[in-house]
């Protein structure tokens, strides 16, 4: 099913490419319930926001119960979102290209993003459907995605150029067609940037950090645990996956420092397991296990194999020193691309 470097050619003048994959900001929905259109929109479809923490406004749309499952960002999504750019500036990861799952709230996500980093006016949202979800999800639900006019109208800078990779979306796909699609997808974005490299950002969903990265890394599709990773996933999380040319294998970045990558996450990953082992993460498709102690055997094989000891990362880039976030990792097998929030 997969290639084992994934290379899509071998031209020796590629230049090194960059995908930021990340996730979108706070939902309304998820805040404020599935009924939450009846309490902000009147009968004539005015929107006015009823909590400190509703968005201070929303483009017009056609029809305004379309919000019900096109939900926005929350106002705490937006600022989310806008920090993750500022972020990014200060680090300097400038993007050179931006696409969007076409839903509202991935399109706001990206326009903040960009706008935190100053970018707004200068990268326009290419709008790709096959960013979008898995569409079974939405079987009882079916939604129907924004206009470019109504977006354009409402602020938002589309690309009206651009053609989606994938012209349309087959309905109730299931988990492993949505993984196919997805890397489909990839390999056509890729292409795209093959020759002029930069950085890529691509804002999507919680599924989208596995269903994008998976074949690259060479891993086989899940769709039976697709769902479980998912849930892992915090809204504006994102993971970070390069390669100097097409020759040279994908990786996994693990902080947003080129410097100390390595040197942090020796320092900072802390397995809270008896033997004090550190992981190495020299490249996602060999993890190593790195021991402070005495030289650890690796851990039994289970059924499924699964090793869950929690793990510590404190990012001094992006947060206080103080400040720490949990995440899993797992062996080759299980693999989930490392996802970190800012």
């Amino acid at each position: 099913y997969y290639s084992s470097t994934y290379a899509s050619g071998n031209d020796a003048s590629d230049a090194p490419l960059r995908f930021i994959i990340i996730r979108h900001g706070e939902r309304v929905d998820v805040m404020f319930g599935a009924g939450w259109t009846q309490r902000a929109f009147d009968t004539s479809g005015r929107y006015h926001a009823f909590d400190p923490n509703m968005p201070p406004s929303l483009p017009h749309r056609t029809n305004w119960l379309d919000y019900d499952v096109d939900t926005p960002l929350t106002a705490k999504g937006l600022s989310q979102s806008w920090n993750v750019g500022s972020v990014l500036h200060r680090y300097n990861l400038p993007v050179t290209a931006c696409y969007s799952s076409p839903a509202f709230r991935s399109i706001q996500t990206a326009d903040r993003i960009l706008e935190g980093m100053g970018r707004k006016g200068h990268v326009a949202l290419r709008l790709e459907l096959g960013l979008f979800e898995c569409t079974s999800w939405y079987a009882r639900s079916p939604i129907n995605f924004m206009p470019d006019s109504e977006l354009i109208n409402g602020g938002y800078n589309i690309d009206t150029r651009y053609r989606s990779q994938m012209s349309d979306l087959r309905l109730l796909e299931n988990e492993y067609q949505y993984y196919d699609r997805s890397k489909e997808t990839m390999k056509k974005i890729i292409k795209l940037h093959r020759k002029t490299g930069g950085t890529v950002l691509l804002v999507a969903h919680a599924p989208s950090l596995e269903v994008l990265t998976r074949h690259l890394m060479n891993g086989q599709p899940r769709p039976e645990r697709l769902a479980e990773l998912a849930g892992k996933v915090d809204f504006c999380s994102m993971t970070v996956v390069e390669r100097e040319s097409s020759s040279k294998p994908w990786q996994f970045r693990y902080s947003l420092d080129e410097q100390a990558n390595q040197g942090i996450w020796q320092q900072q990953l802390q397995l809270q397991h008896s033997n004090s082992a550190v992981i190495a993460p020299k490249n996602q498709s060999s993890t190593a296990i790195v021991s402070t102690a005495a030289p650890a055997p690796a851990p039994a094989p289970a059924t499924p194999s699964i090793y869950q000891p929690p793990v510590t990362f404190t990012n001094y880039l992006a947060k206080p020193a103080n400040s720490a976030q949990q995440f899993y990792l797992y062996p080759q097998q299980e693999a989930f691309p490392p996802y970190f929030v800012l």
